[in-house]
């Protein structure tokens, strides 16, 4: 019997180790939940695309400080673009903060099988203009607040054709007194928003529309367009189809357990893929209620995690850096969170903001709006903290169409193979752009690219990668696996730069400094610099409070009160700055230049810094206001002003 005994415990140990080293356990737990998103999305294509389960009702899966939608909302709006002359794969533009209304709207589009073209509530002028071209609509559907930043454009916003309506009630828009106001009046108030139209939908027909009207909606239509965030250039309309959105929105309610009793928070905004095909769009499937924010609030979010006892909250970016720069309250680990799913926790910021907080489980995940892969990284333990992706042997036979490429840091071109004319994949540890099969075989790996802009959509594709007549979409992300199947983010394309003959990542540099005590956040670039080859690293640092109060802006980003720095505070800083730069960084990696903010940086909708304007300003001291600090040949960061300037320009300075 003893050696039966043995023979188990030994058989039993041998499958720890083996699963310990090659974790067939976490491949398996991914691709089971794969199979089960793969099943429901088919259902989903039976049912005519992306929309709630017949079992899910829309009016008690949201939760808000305002009423939620219900399906006699939905089916009336519906009516009202019906009414409008609105039909199948026809475009509607919303302009609309996160909010029912927008569920409503969206819902009611998908109800007549119509697209709408979501449009970020934070822009104005010309970009506002290009999205709105981009989306050749017809009808423009936006919140009655956001009148003002319409009417700066009107004349350009007809010119493209657009009718402008609001859903939002007269009521809500003229006051709560408005029902009580004599016909004069009445005429008067709405003879002052004369530019556009209430839509007046809540009293239309509730009556449900036949199975027909979305029997002829096919997985390759769109559900949305979304845009991207346009931190480099004017934004593209990604197109969203209902294979793939119906894949995402099941996916990610399987791979982070939500059940129909949990509650999930969606602070992200909605004219994001992440906030609405992913945030909201798992409730469709799942069951779970959404707890929605009209925005993201530092101030609010644990007290409505508490509130509305939480189980799940999404994340993307900075945001978990921006709790984790909050003050320590009690309120930290009283919430009943257990998972918090998104993409963008940096590896800096990760194990800290778990310890913190409470949080058992993070689910990371890498995708984008018009990708055709995705990684994921259920991340439990110590060993998972800081990837992107987990893909071991199990995930590497089934899909087989995420590689990692071999890229020309400096011109961006894909390094092939003299011999054989293909690309040529990264071993482990090595650093190269991300690359997926776009061979519309299946909903994942279906590239439907950009709406009205064919030569961006075509720009991201590259054939003959691995084989002839191959085709693969580029990232444009620079990715690196370890030997033990854990993918990890290493910098964008085009933010990786050279310098002193080496490639240096602004995002690893990022989350070397974010690191250190007294840095609230930073951004790291490189500047071209007169003379030199490459570029040289310039670091944008916000500081603590401790340091640097920061400036306070009024909503159109006018100084209020100014900064106030602690000087002694920041002499310590920069002399603890070049300790730990010495320590910490390869002396390639160590930024040239360092830029003290006053206000925090200017952030896009997803939490991700806008840094173009400071590569444009570089060190120019005509346009960079703010203090400065270079690094000395003696290894130092020393005051940076006209006269350090002027070396550097003459050639005279050594960097």
């Amino acid at each position: 019997m003893a050696p039966i005994v043995a023979g188990v415990a030994a058989a039993i140990a041998a499958g720890y180790y083996i699963d310990g080293k090659y974790q067939f356990s976490k491949d398996f737990e991914l691709v089971k939940s794969g199979i089960k998103a793969r099943r429901q999305t088919k259902s989903a294509a039976c049912m005519n695309g992306l929309q709630p389960n017949a079992r899910n009702d829309p009016s008690r899966s949201l939760l808000s400080l305002r009423a939620p939608p219900t399906p006699g909302a939905i089916l009336s709006s519906a009516h009202w673009f019906v009414a409008r002359g609105v039909r199948r794969l026809d475009r509607v533009a919303m302009l609309m903060h996160n909010s029912p209304l927008f569920i409503i709207t969206w819902l009611a589009l998908l109800k007549i099988a119509a697209t709408p073209a979501f449009i970020n509530n934070q822009i104005n002028g010309s970009v506002l203009i290009h999205s709105l071209k981009v989306a050749d609509a017809k009808i423009l559907v936006f919140d009655y607040e956001l009148a003002g930043a319409l009417k700066d454009s009107l004349d350009e916003i007809r010119g493209l054709g657009y009718q402008l309506y609001t859903p939002t009630p007269k009521e809500q828009a003229m006051g709560q007194h408005y029902n009580q106001l004599d016909e004069e009046t009445r005429q008067a108030v709405e003879a002052s928003s004369s530019f556009f139209e209430f839509m007046d939908w809540q009293h239309l027909s509730t009556e449900g529309f036949p199975v027909e009207m979305r029997r002829q909606v096919e997985m390759r239509d769109p559900v949305a367009l979304i845009y991207t965030s346009g931190t480099t250039g004017f934004p593209k309309a990604a197109i969203m189809d209902h294979g793939r959105c119906c894949m995402a929105s099941t996916s990610w309610g399987i791979l982070c357990g939500v059940k129909p009793e949990d509650k999930v928070y969606v602070t992200l905004p909605l004219y994001h893929s992440a906030g609405a095909i992913i945030g909201v769009g798992q409730s469709w499937s799942s069951g779970s209620t959404v707890v929605l924010a009209r925005k993201f609030s530092v101030k609010n979010f644990w007290k409505d995690c508490i509130a509305y006892d939480v189980t799940h909250f999404q994340y993307i970016g900075e945001l978990c850096r921006y709790l984790l720069n909050a003050p320590e309250s009690p309120l930290d680990k009283q919430h009943k969170v257990r998972l918090a799913f998104g993409n963008g926790m940096r590896p800096d910021i990760w194990a800290k903001f778990q310890e913190r907080f409470g949080i058992p489980t993070i689910f990371e995940y890498y995708t984008m709006s018009e990708g055709t892969g995705a990684l994921f990284n259920i991340a439990r333990s110590p060993r998972d903290v800081g990837a992107v992706g987990f893909r071991g042997p199990i995930m590497r036979m089934l899909q087989k169409g995420v590689k990692i490429v071999k890229v020309d840091m400096d011109t961006e071109e894909l390094i092939r193979d003299k011999k054989t004319g293909y690309c040529i994949e990264c071993g482990p540890d090595e650093v190269g752009e991300m690359v997926t099969c776009a061979d519309n075989k299946t909903e994942s790996t279906r590239y439907s690219g950009y709406f009205n802009q064919p030569k961006m959509t075509k720009a991201k594709l590259v054939e003959n990668v691995f084989e002839k007549g191959d085709v693969f979409m580029r990232t444009g992300d620079l990715l690196y696996r370890s030997r033990d199947h854990y993918w990890y983010f290493a910098d964008r394309a085009g933010d990786t730069y050279r310098w002193k003959g080496e490639n240096v990542s602004t995002a690893e540099i990022a989350d070397t400094l974010g690191r250190m005590e007294g840095i609230a956040s930073c951004t790291v670039y490189g500047v071209t610099v007169p003379g030199q080859d490459g570029r040289a690293g310039m670091a944008a640092v916000f500081l603590q409070d401790s340091i640097l109060k920061a400036a306070t802006v009024d909503e159109v980003g006018n100084v209020v009160d100014p900064c106030v720095v602690n000087e002694v505070a920041l002499e310590g800083f920069v002399k603890q700055l070049s300790d730990y730069a010495n320590k910490r960084l390869p002396a390639y990696a160590v930024p040239r230049f360092i830029r003290i903010l006053e206000k925090e940086m200017t952030i896009t909708g997803t939490f991700k810094n806008m840094k173009v304007e400071y590569k444009k300003e570089g060190f120019d001291l005509n346009k960079v206001k703010e203090r400065m600090y270079w690094w000395t040949p003696q290894g130092r960061y020393l005051p940076f002003g006209h006269s350090e300037n002027e070396e550097i320009v003459a050639g005279r300075a050594r960097l």
